[in-house]
């Protein structure tokens, strides 16, 4: 029997003649495996720098790199040291400083990729078993601020492709109401007391407009509404 083969992706596919047609990739690979993570994982700023700041673990899988990105911020990466190169590489979409062919007034960068590696020894440099730490200092105008992040090997299906730092979302301050006066509440209780007699007496009625004002009359001034 005769076969020939398609390609696609460097993957080849052997088929025969005597089907009409030959199979495609998704027939062939399990639907897990079709997914590609594409999601983006926003970390909020204050989470990775200042006093408050936990180290945040980026996972990084084979052949499928993960990016940090500071666009959302605006800051500016000036400068980054990753501890444990052996496992990890990672390159921007700048120029850092301290590096050669930089020139002082363009330096600076706003996305990091970082990508896997086989595991390269290097002499002297004993290899970080709780995951590569690595520390990202950014400029933002006058103010220069710290980020670190733990580089770990991931393992499975890649759970994202970048993490996008964000700023820090400032809660709505609560409206403070003001206390309503004991005058105020007296006053409420005292009208609607009154109401109820006059109901009983038969000297008012409840579908007249005067019962409607009156009860607005007691609803505002137990808000602390003024009299007049």
């Amino acid at each position: 029997m005769k076969l020939r083969y398609i390609a696609d992706f460097s993957l080849i596919i052997p088929c025969t003649i005597a089907f009409s047609g030959c199979l495609t990739i998704a027939s062939v690979l399990a639907p897990n495996q079709l997914v590609l993570a594409n999601t983006i994982r926003q970390v909020a700023a204050s989470q990775v720098s200042g006093e408050n700041a936990q180290l945040q673990t980026v996972k990084v899988w084979p052949g499928h790199g993960v990016s940090i990105s500071f666009y959302n911020t605006r800051e500016v990466i000036k400068k980054i040291w990753l501890d444990d190169p052996s496992r990890f590489v990672f390159d921007v979409d700048g120029c850092l400083e301290g590096l050669g062919k930089c020139s002082g007034n363009s330096t600076g960068a706003g996305l990091i990729h970082i990508r896997r590696i086989e595991t390269v020894k290097i002499p002297g440099l004993p290899q970080a078993s709780y995951g590569a730490h690595m520390t990202v200092i950014t400029e933002s105008g006058s103010t220069r601020k710290s980020y670190h992040f733990r580089i770990v090997a991931g393992s499975g299906t890649p759970e994202y492709s970048q993490i996008e730092i964000i700023g820090n979302t400032r809660s709505k301050p609560e409206e403070v109401k003001p206390k309503v006066s004991y005058t105020a509440l007296s006053d409420s209780r005292h009208i609607a007391k009154g109401m109820q007699v006059a109901l009983k007496n038969q000297w008012v009625t409840t579908d007249s407009k005067l019962w409607k004002r009156l009860n607005q009359l007691v609803e505002l001034r137990s808000q602390g509404e003024e009299l007049v």
